[in-house]
């Protein structure tokens, strides 16, 4: 269990990782700031939620495939459809737990899609990595418990 845990933290602190949440970062921003401006001029916040998401995420593809796991050898309408249907995962993740909490914990708009963003993110970085980009040409880390993490 010791040596899972830290194969998987070495995958999180990896420079993949780290471009990844650099654009992820960015992106949050760019969402966050969309959500609050449309949900403060009146907007339903489930509304804007699918709205900010939208917008941002077409720019978050295409800096994933350039500066993150690298432009993959496969075909790019495939990787194009896979990226969206993983989207359409972490979107479903939002907007739910956005709705739980805002509806049923009477959490505040604006810190329940942080919450909602957190865990987004998590499930944005590893469909990415292994359903989207899995044969990108991106150096893979050679590290003797990728094997460990890359089943999970």
């Amino acid at each position: 269990m010791i040596r899972f845990i830290q194969a998987v933290f070495r995958k999180l602190i990896s420079p993949e990782f780290l471009k990844f949440a650099t654009v992820g970062g960015i992106s949050a921003l760019i969402e966050f700031a969309l959500f609050n401006w449309l949900f403060k001029l009146g907007m339903d916040y489930l509304v804007a939620n699918v709205v900010a998401f939208a917008i941002t995420n077409i720019v978050t593809y295409i800096l994933s495939r350039i500066y993150v796991f690298g432009a993959s050898s496969g075909n790019k309408v495939m990787e194009a459809v896979l990226f969206f249907l993983c989207l359409s995962g972490a979107l479903l993740i939002s907007q739910l737990l956005l709705w739980a909490l805002v509806d049923y914990a009477d959490m505040d708009e604006l810190f329940a899609k942080g919450i909602a963003m957190a865990i987004a993110i998590v499930w944005n970085f590893f469909s990415r990595k292994y359903i989207v980009f899995k044969h990108s040409n991106a150096i893979p880390d050679q590290s003797s418990t990728d094997s460990v993490v890359d089943n999970f």
